[in-house]
C-alpha cells in the first residue's frame, strides 16, 4: 500500500471534537475534509435537514466505533483507492492537519 492517509500505523489515529479556535475553515469542503461542509453554504442542509420522518419509519443507524472499525479493515484489505487524473489527493497536508489539531488543543 502507498503512503497516504490509509497508511497510517495502528494506534496513531485519534477521534477529535471541538471548534478550531482560529481555524475558520480547516480544510476544502469534500476534498480535503471529506465530510465537512461550511456552514455559510447552500449545502449546509445535508448536515441539517430534519430526519426525524426516517427515524420513526425504522431508520437504525450503526455505531461510530463499528462503523470506523469495518471502513478501516475493507481500506486494509482494498488499499488506497486510486486518485482521478488531475485531482489532489484526499485528506489534510501533513502540516495543515497539525495545524488544525493544534487549534482544538485551545
Amino acid at each position: 500500500m502507498s503512503a497516504g492517509p490509509w497508511s497510517r500505523p495502528r494506534g496513531q489515529a485519534r477521534r477529535r471534537a471541538g471548534r478550531p479556535a482560529g481555524v475558520r475553515r480547516p480544510g476544502a469542503p469534500w476534498t480535503e475534509l471529506p465530510v465537512w461542509l461550511p456552514p455559510d453554504t447552500g449545502l449546509i442542509g445535508l448536515h441539517t435537514g430534519d430526519v426525524s420522518a426516517a427515524y420513526a419509519a425504522g431508520l437504525s443507524c450503526r455505531p461510530v466505533a463499528e462503523t470506523i472499525r469495518d471502513t478501516w479493515a475493507w481500506l486494509l484489505e482494498e488499499g488506497e483507492p486510486p486518485v482521478p487524473d488531475g485531482r489532489p489527493a484526499p485528506g489534510l497536508h501533513p502540516d495543515r492537519e497539525r495545524a488544525v489539531l493544534a487549534s482544538l488543543q485551545g
